[in-house]
């Protein structure tokens, strides 16, 4: 009976309060939503990615080598922290579907057991000579089991049966090469054979790739060694899981979400404490008489706590399931499938630890604030607690020690003067939760722009090309490509990948763009704009590259010959670049360590238009458009720019009810005060800019406080969202000015509510409150 009637007191107390009680809940839900929506997306891509590694039993390392030898095969197996060894042939091969799609060849032996297909439907038989095909490409394309096609391999065509569709953990991310920036399932895909399909082509069975399974807990940087070793001067390239093309884009987007998941909720927790603080400090404060009957009643101190405690509690644990109900549902949903990753499937998983976590900071925050606020008139006894609390002792404020501006100052607003400085709590609170939500708004547009930035900064400011045509190395050299004679600007690169091994001794494969040192179409530069000039004594680094790998302008790294010998470089400059890390140096720098400029690709500026006999041609594999490079990065960014929208609308609607909250307890709290002056014969006008006032002032400070901390939000999302992009976080005045606006129009429509209930304002009721 005893619990039942402080039930229907506490559902009494929350009714009378509901507008403070259901602002707290939809801050924490706010809360927790965003930190489960987000945990949904880069918790779900690795327990996807994680899945399909098991099934296909994905290999560590890779290494390309010229047919390796069965000898080879079984001394790298013996290297210390080796599992498993095993060889297999992979290739591009053209095909002979509509639009000329290209499909990346895998020849696997009978016996091997590494990077198998993820089967979805069929088989992959031993001896039937057929095929497995990417089933998203054959969706792309049409085709199913029992279909054929043809695959030109060594100059020869294949006709291969589809036997079976599946998926790769190679290719969760696919894209062909330097000229595509996101999966095209209508132009790239992946072909599973077995090693016996080669035999027709080349007259035996071949391979040129070493897969390698690690031990737990090995050493990579070890195991690369010792196999460079073992290979010699065959070794064309060397590749660690972490470090291929798939799985690098795929622990980006992991780490984008996780940057974002960290950065952004707890700007939403320390508002959701501080206006949980300021309501539940006043609804205790006004239950003063009511806790002093409930002692003299005989309940236990104990009870007391407990049951206003549970008004935090209760509210906090709604809105953070609220929270978990919404957050997957609004991040993960809608944003998961736009990710262009190749999955299993697209089903949203919810980090169940990190949920636990942010259920323990909010019941903290409401639970904990609620406990503190009773806690603190626990020590009175009944008869001081029934009395009304005595009221501070009047003092003077700042303003009034300077008589010189005292004095010129209107009544109403000296009274708005006094009311903030002997309220600071009150006005704390607001400019902190106003200072929150603004910094949240801020940030969100400052990261969204930056990432809109990078096409413009890449693709206009950077590469001026027109196309970039990739051309048949066998068909080609330096002198053929000098004497085309096209009708504009072009200029030669060669687009590589060698081993780096960095001061410290860790080993990487790295891009290396080899051109002329005039690069009338590629324009590195400093941070500060300043254009760069490729040097003939040293390599040009990217400055986000530099920074992953530990070395600054100045120091030296070895890269990896053709001819198997290390030659130690140095890093004359560094240069910024938004995307696409990797080391710049000149054909005679690359010539002078003794290798050879083979150019792969051709930039171009045509004067009209393009040489569509050249770019037909059998000199020419594959053509690209600067500007659709552009829309192509523009597409691969497009979850997080959705992503960052979502934030920007969530921090809003948190600004929101913190203003309104804020309103309504300023209000609340001088009803009194209000009421008196109103029977003074003060106008209603006069009284309403009283409180309405007050809240501008609050809203325009925490504008002002919120703008570093965009920044500050800014800044570390920048430096933590992908180590392949170079982000700077720059606040722009047309951010500021609409995070402000965005403030100020929400502080207008609330004081719009609140000065319509002082409009109803009950003069005789308000007065009798104090009996």
């Amino acid at each position: 009976m005893v619990k039942g009637a402080l039930w229907k007191k506490a559902i009494r107390d929350m009714q009378k309060s509901k507008a403070q009680f259901i602002s707290i809940l939809i801050m924490a839900a706010l809360a927790v939503s965003i930190v489960t929506g987000l945990d949904s997306v880069w918790i779900s891509i690795e327990n996807h990615t994680d899945t399909m590694y098991r099934a296909t039993n994905r290999s560590d390392l890779w290494v390309t080598v010229a047919n390796p030898s069965e000898q080879q095969v079984w001394k790298i197996q013996k290297i210390p922290g080796v599992a498993l060894a095993e060889r297999r042939f992979t290739a591009d091969a053209d095909t002979d579907l509509p639009g000329n799609p290209t499909l990346h060849i895998y020849a696997l032996d009978n016996q091997n057991t590494l990077d198998q297909p993820d089967l979805r439907a069929g088989r992959f038989g031993k001896q039937d000579g057929g095929a497995v095909l990417d089933e998203a490409f054959a969706k792309a394309h049409g085709l199913k089991i029992g279909d054929s096609l043809s695959v030109k391999l060594n100059g020869t065509w294949v006709r291969l049966p589809i036997t079976g569709l599946a998926l790769s953990s190679e290719h969760i991310f696919s894209v062909k090469n330097s000229t595509d920036l996101s999966p095209n399932s209508q132009k790239y895909g992946f072909l599973t054979i077995r090693a016996d399909s080669l035999e027709s082509v080349y007259g035996q069975k071949v391979f040129n790739q070493i897969c390698i399974k690690l031990l737990p807990g090995a050493d990579v940087s070890q195991v690369e060694q010792q196999a460079d070793e073992i290979i010699g001067k065959n070794l064309i390239g060397l590749i660690a899981w972490k470090d291929s093309s798939s799985a690098g884009s795929v622990d980006s987007l992991v780490q984008q979400f996780k940057t974002l998941a960290t950065a952004f909720p707890l700007l939403f927790f320390l508002v959701t404490a501080l206006i949980t603080q300021s309501t539940m400090m006043r609804l205790v404060e006004n239950q003063r008489s009511q806790i002093g009957t409930l002692k003299a009643l005989g309940y236990s101190r104990r009870t007391i706590l407990m049951h206003y405690t549970s008004y935090g509690l209760g509210v906090g644990f709604l809105g953070a399931l609220a929270g978990l109900a919404i957050g997957p549902v609004l991040f993960g949903k809608v944003l998961i499938p736009r990710l262009r990753l190749t999955l299993p499937d697209y089903s949203v998983s919810v980090n169940y630890p990190n949920f636990f976590f942010a259920l323990l900071l909010i019941l903290i925050c409401t639970g904990g604030v609620s406990f503190y606020a009773c806690w603190k008139l626990q020590g009175d006894t009944p008869a001081v607690l029934l009395r009304d609390k005595p009221p501070k002792r009047g003092s003077h404020i700042l303003l009034e020690s300077v008589p010189s501006l005292w004095r010129k100052m209107r009544f109403s607003r000296k009274l708005i003067a006094r009311n903030i400085f002997r309220n600071k709590s009150r006005l704390i609170m607001s400019i902190i939760g106003i200072m929150g939500c603004t910094g949240t708004i801020l940030s969100a547009f400052t990261i969204n722009d930056m990432v809109a930035a990078i096409p413009i900064q890449v693709y206009e400011q950077t590469f001026t090309y027109d196309q970039k045509v990739l051309v048949d190395q066998k068909k080609t050299d330096f002198r053929y490509l000098n004497n085309l004679q096209l009708d504009g600007i072009t200029q030669q690169i060669q687009e590589t990948a060698a081993e780096v091994v960095c001061p410290n001794g860790q080993r990487k494969m790295e891009p290396l763009t080899i051109t002329t040192q005039d690069s009338p179409l590629v324009n590195l530069r400093e941070l500060s704009g300043k254009k760069v000039t490729l040097t003939n004594d040293g390599i040009t680094m990217t400055r986000k590259l530099a920074e992953t790998l530990g070395v600054k302008q100045g120091d030296s790294i070895r890269i990896k010959r053709t001819s198997d010998q290390y030659v130690s470089v140095p890093i004359v400059q560094t240069v910024y670049l938004a995307s696409g890390q990797g080391i710049y140096l000149t054909d005679t720098y690359w010539k002078s360590l003794g290798e050879k400029f083979q150019p792969t690709a051709l930039l171009i500026k045509w004067n009209g238009a393009p040489d569509k006999k050249f770019l037909s041609s059998d000199a020419v594999e594959e053509a690209v458009d600067r500007t659709g490079q552009s829309a192509d990065f523009a597409a691969t960014t497009q979850v997080m720019l959705i992503a960052v929208i979502m934030l920007i609308v969530i921090g809003a609607a948190l600004a929101f009810v913190v203003l309104y909250n804020c309103s309504v307890l300023n209000y609340t709290e001088r009803i009194r005060d209000l009421a008196t002056l109103r029977v003074l014969g003060f106008h209603q006008k006069e009284v309403r800019s009283l409180v309405l006032l007050e809240n501008y002032i609050s809203s325009f400070l925490g504008l002002l406080l919120g703008i570093p901390v965009g920044w500050f939000i800014a800044e570390v999302v920048a430096a933590g969202l992908d180590k392949r992009m170079d982000l700077i976080g720059s606040l722009s005045f047309q951010n500021i000015l609409i995070s402000g606006a965005m403030t100020f129009l929400f502080a207008g429509f609330i004081n719009q509510v609140v000065a319509k209930k002082m409009q109803n304002l009950d003069m005789l009721s308000a007065l009798k409150s104090v009996e």
